[in-house]
């Protein structure tokens, strides 16, 4: 990670940022026209300056803001240069492209040393057995199709059967064009994003990455976004963001929180989120959200376009 002052001058050609590797972060204290066009190139642009530009990151102070970056990522360096690398290119990539390009720098992340010491940093727990409930709800109301996560004693944590039921239930929407597909969930939150549990056995890189475009639910909701609404609820973690906000509409309870917690695990967004969530707020947002671990609340989440509307959701 590099930091740039753009307040010292900006040279004539910048087309060498476009093959650079590291991910470099702006600062600027007077963002005039050349800075803006700048900040369109660079990863994100940190300034104290109030401006309502989705490559500039507003903070209380840049130098703060700066220690905080290198603080969050000291021990993850490798998932921020994936993380900024991805989210340059997949902007640049048709759907099915972008989410391939995600699904094999997240794959290659899971053999990394960065997501094996997160590993190893928590005490093992076993996927218990038993009665297995229905993880997806699904029924037909006139022409909506209604499709409820139903794992409310996990919080709806997405595991494989998840998966597997919403890429089904999805599917219905896909063979019938004339169905409108709302998607909920059960319980006290929404999701609490991907089953830890199961994080980490894949026995391969491979074998992640065949999984992911394989049982993709994102990649299918996408492909029926335009009739999709996304109802969420408290607590929106990790897949539990970057799965909804494919659908064209999301509306959030007032009290619905977001967070992305995979840059902690040595990981990158792994569910769609590096082509979802910046396809509504930027890619500079995406990272610097990503980078600082930070929760945002419904207020901010729409302020910055990543849902459409806040309701009551009874």
């Amino acid at each position: 990670m590099r930091f740039i002052d753009l307040d010292a001058g900006i040279p004539d050609d910048l087309s060498p940022l476009a093959n650079r590797v590291c991910v470099l972060i702006g600062t600027t204290q007077k963002p005039t026209d050349a800075i803006r066009r700048a900040a369109q190139l660079v990863d994100f642009t940190l300034t104290e300056v109030d401006i309502d530009d989705d490559a500039f990151i507003v903070v209380e102070d840049v130098e703060l803001a700066m220690a905080a970056l290198i603080d969050s990522t000291n021990n993850h360096a490798t998932a921020t240069l994936a993380l900024g690398s991805v989210l340059r290119l997949t902007q640049q990539l048709t759907l099915a492209e972008a989410i391939a390009a995600e699904a094999s720098a997240y794959s290659t992340l899971l053999a990394g040393p960065e997501f094996a010491a997160w590993l190893h940093s928590r005490s093992s727990k076993k996927i218990a057995s038993g009665v297995e409930i229905e993880r997806v709800l699904t029924s037909i109301t006139g022409n909506t199709l209604s499709v409820r996560m139903n794992r409310k004693l996990r919080l709806n944590a997405i595991d494989g059967p998840m998966r597997a039921g919403l890429v089904d239930a999805f599917s219905i929407a896909l063979a019938d064009p004339t169905l409108e597909v709302l998607l909920t969930g059960e319980g006290p939150c929404f999701s609490n994003g991907g089953d830890l549990r199961e994080f980490g056995t894949t026995p391969d890189p491979a074998t992640a990455w065949t999984v992911r475009m394989t049982q993709h639910p994102g990649w299918y909701l996408a492909q029926i976004a335009d009739r999709a609404t996304a109802h969420v609820h408290g607590k929106c973690a990790g897949a539990g963001v970057e799965m909804p906000v494919f659908a064209s509409r999301v509306i959030a309870d007032p009290d619905t929180t977001f967070f992305l917690p995979e840059l902690s695990m040595g990981l990158i967004p792994g569910a769609g989120g590096c082509v979802s969530i910046p396809a509504r707020i930027g890619r500079w947002r995406t990272l610097w959200w990503v980078l600082t671990g930070a929760t945002l609340t419904a207020t901010q989440a729409l302020n910055w376009g990543l849902i459409d509307d806040i309701e009551p959701i009874n």
